[in-house]
């Protein structure tokens, strides 16, 4: 049975589950809205989600850019239902539901049942032997117990030590199948999957009980089915009936460090001979065997983990001295002006991308911004370095565009694009032809104190081959500054939820009316970081400052 409806965000930082409890939620660019996505092609407030009778609708808020349900843009209220897919700007949402408290079609509640305390089987396990036969059975677990403990000392993968696992319970119980299963997610909200099976005889376990799983996650206990075929409660049960099961147990993964108790998974065991049925001493066993591979199991993961993300920062670091060989080393010198350029990337690599080309006559510029974050975005930067490369000495400037745009639609994902700016300057008479590709537009500061946006252009790059694109002209006279800018200074946010936005960048501007290049770069992007107010950049911010000098 379907639970609460949910929503699974993904971008280039990650995962994020969100529960749908509330019969309007909002989604936007918004700190005011229910679910904030900090996304520049969103609008502050740009679709909502509505409850109706037990389902999901989408309704598009008259966002700019459009929302977008299974890869077709809505037009009106559409229902949602499991494992649709909401394209929201760089992010992605599927629909999906959480597993209801009610108990499900494979839930076993056979009347012989037991239920035991894991702390209870614990503690059995330490007491003193009151009789003989109690002496030889807690000799028994204490032997395989360090038995156990000695054969799971050395590292292994993880794949190997839950083979190495089941191998020592099915020495230390008469067992014919048995399986590891580890929860992923939230708390109850998948199941158990199954990371390794061992069997004797019959099929191997692809599936633990949801219900059992589920019960011994939620209460930490173990379960111990003694004889499941005698029991007429079962007879409907056809997960159990068709497999024969006779007798049946399961033990939390329960691990505990530095006070903190968790099961991160169970060990399920089960048997189908007539003559055997499992005993509470079994599952005292067991119980006592899972604690041990408990705490085994998240040293390898811990272990692994640690070893994947010193392989991860190395290769980070090595593609980062890659992506920083690939860009300017110092900003261009030239005669009558002053051009400061810089990057600083959110993370170790990043997808902003400026080049300089100086002639006697004339500098070429340009500046571009990859959708998304991170390796992906710096590897559809090196499409785009070499697509620029190739033409931006062409001599017609929407030729060079055209060409540019087929390039980077022809090797990059249907869902990334690149905003650009191209731009050539005249260095003898100031003129400047440029193309704005749906990037920000630059902020040219006149030294009369005006303020001109270069806004003149087309789309973004890697949408459509057949994108059509216009040049625009203007004059840099001495004492004008042109700011080429990525959407990282202006989508930079504080700690109230307010966006600085362009208006707030171009401020910052004329606080700097008179300094150099370099000191206006260093300046735009320490005001931006002071309007963070510490928050960490969300995006990479890249900039170029060119300042024509007096006559």
């Amino acid at each position: 049975m379907l639970g609460t409806p949910e929503l699974l965000l993904r971008s280039a930082d990650g995962e994020q589950r969100i529960k749908v409890e509330r019969e309007r939620t909002v989604l936007g660019r918004s700190r005011d809205a229910d679910i904030f996505i900090p996304d520049q092609w969103l609008s502050r407030m740009h679709a909502e989600i509505l409850l109706d009778r037990g389902g999901m609708v989408i309704a598009d808020l008259g966002s700019k850019n459009g929302t977008l349900v299974n890869g077709l843009r809505i037009q009106g209220p559409t229902p949602l239902k499991m494992g649709d897919q909401i394209k929201l700007g760089d992010h992605m949402v599927t629909v999906q539901w959480g597993i209801a408290d009610e108990e499900t079609d494979d839930d076993i509640q056979a009347i012989g049942t037991r239920v035991f305390s894991v702390k209870t089987l614990q503690e059995g396990v330490l007491k003193a032997p009151a009789t003989a036969e109690d002496l030889v059975r807690k000799n028994r677990v204490l032997t395989v117990l360090s038995g156990a403990a000695a054969a799971l000392l050395a590292h292994k993968p993880i794949s190997e030590t839950f083979d190495q696992i089941l191998e020592i319970l099915f020495t230390a119980v008469a067992a014919e199948r048995g399986a590891i299963a580890i929860f992923e997610g939230p708390l109850g909200a998948q199941l158990a999957e199954v990371k390794a099976s061992k069997t004797r005889r019959g099929e191997p376990i692809l599936r633990v009980s949801r219900s059992i799983s589920r019960r011994v996650l939620k209460e930490q206990v173990s379960i111990l089915l003694p004889n499941v075929l005698e029991d007429a409660a079962l007879q409907s049960q056809q997960s159990i009936v068709t497999t024969g099961i006779r007798s049946a147990m399961c033990a939390p993964l329960w691990h505990s460090d530095g006070g903190r108790e968790s099961v991160i998974g169970v060990v399920y065991l089960d048997s189908r001979e007539h003559t055997h049925s499992f005993s509470e001493e079994d599952l005292e066993l067991v119980t006592a065997l899972a604690s041990v591979a408990a705490a085994k199991i998240e040293n390898a993961r811990l272990l692994e983990e640690s070893l994947e993300k010193r392989r991860l920062e190395e290769d980070m670091r090595v593609a980062a001295e890659i992506q920083r060989s690939m860009l300017p080393k110092a900003s261009p010198v030239i005669a009558g002006y002053d051009v400061a350029a810089g990057t600083e990337p959110c993370r170790a690599v990043g997808g902003d991308y400026f080049d300089f080309h100086v002639t006697k006559d004339r500098l070429t510029f340009v500046l571009g911004d990859v959708s998304g974050k991170g390796t992906g975005a710096a590897l559809i930067m090196t499409i785009l370095r070499a697509a620029v490369r190739d033409h931006w000495l062409d001599d017609q400037l929407t030729e060079a565009l055209n060409e540019m745009n087929n390039l980077v639609t022809q090797n990059v994902p249907a869902n990334k694009y690149v905003t650009f700016f191209l731009g050539r300057l005249d260095l003898a008479t100031g003129h400047l032809e440029y193309v704005n590709a749906g990037h920000n537009a630059p902020i040219l500061s006149r030294g009369s104190g005006e303020i001109d946006r270069l806004s003149t252009g087309g789309m973004v790059l890697g949408l459509f081959e057949d994108a059509i694109y216009e040049t625009g002209s203007t004059q840099i006279d001495p004492h004008d500054r042109l700011i080429v800018f990525t959407d990282g200074f202006s989508e930079t946010w504080n700690s109230k939820g307010e966006e600085l936005g362009e208006e707030g960048l171009t401020g910052f501007v004329r606080d700097a009316e008179g300094t150099s290049a370099s000191a206006m770069k260093e300046h735009l992007l320490r005001k931006a970081d002071e309007f963070a107010e510490g928050l960490k950049a969300t995006d990479d911010r890249t900039i170029i400052v060119i300042c024509r000098n007096p006559a």
